[in-house]
């Protein structure tokens, strides 16, 4: 509680799953946070929650992602803290490869966080010592069968985060990747119970899928000045999952 007072966030793709959480994370903590996502009654009621903004926009769609920057431009005058968190995974093997899902997967996941983060660079910059988070995936290193795209998406981002960690510490900006590993959501819980919940028992050594709040404590951390020596790295809370011989199988 507190380690977050009086800093200024925007989180992407925050009216459900981890995204949502980790907005309430930081407002539990302190900061202003700003929503943002496509579910405009979703938005708009978690925004009332925190006390916080909403903005509705479409990040497949790059005038949208201007849109999205300028709205935080108009009432801030600096952002302390990113989080790129909005993503797309649309899982398809090889042999069925669509390459208009393939343009928006690379779009949302990446393309739109190099845009956002290249437009509200300003305001970071105004920042004591702002904080930028892609949310990445345990998929940004292992492959996941039928899911070459956003594993790979993934991976861009990754690099994004490691590369501008590098450029923008003589700013005092630090960017840093954190990467969930199994994490049950509404979009995914449906799978997961296709897949097996006793599956991921055996796969994660820590025996079990992790709910969303759980992401809320390291995003913090990585956001907060109790972070302010860390840059360029990956947090991933997984339970242990990359630690695991087992790996996905295709069926």
């Amino acid at each position: 509680m507190g380690v977050l007072d009086g800093k200024i966030a925007l989180v992407t793709g925050s009216t459900g799953g981890i995204g949502k959480a980790i907005a309430q994370g930081f407002a539990a903590a302190g900061a202003k946070v700003w929503i943002h996502g496509r579910n405009q009654a979703a938005g708009e009621l978690l925004a009332a929650e925190l006390q916080g903004r909403f903005v509705q926009a479409d990040l497949s769609q790059p005038h949208e992602v201007e849109a999205l920057a300028k709205a935080v431009f108009e009432q801030e005058d600096r952002l302390d803290i990113l989080v790129n968190n909005a993503g797309v995974e649309i899982i398809m093997p090889l042999e069925r490869l669509n390459m208009d899902d393939l343009d928006t997967i690379w779009k949302v996941n990446v393309r739109a966080p190099f845009q956002l983060t290249h437009l509200l660079l300003p305001l970071l910059k105004k920042a004591a010592h702002a904080s930028i988070i892609n949310i990445t995936s345990i998929h940004d290193t292992m492959p996941y069968p039928h899911n070459a795209a956003y594993s790979a998406s993934k991976a861009a981002l990754a690099m994004f985060g490691k590369t501008i960690a590098v450029e923008l510490a003589p700013l005092g900006i630090r960017v840093n990747n954190f990467a969930p590993g199994a994490v049950e959501t509404e979009i995914n819980r449906e799978v997961i119970h296709e897949l097996g919940e006793d599956k991921f028992r055996d796969w994660i050594p820590i025996g079990r899928v992790a709910q969303t709040d759980e992401m809320i404590g390291p995003a913090v951390f990585l956001a907060s000045d109790a972070a302010s020596y860390i840059t360029g790295t990956t947090l991933y809370a997984d339970g242990g999952y990359l630690q695991n011989l087992v790996r996905y199988r295709p069926e």
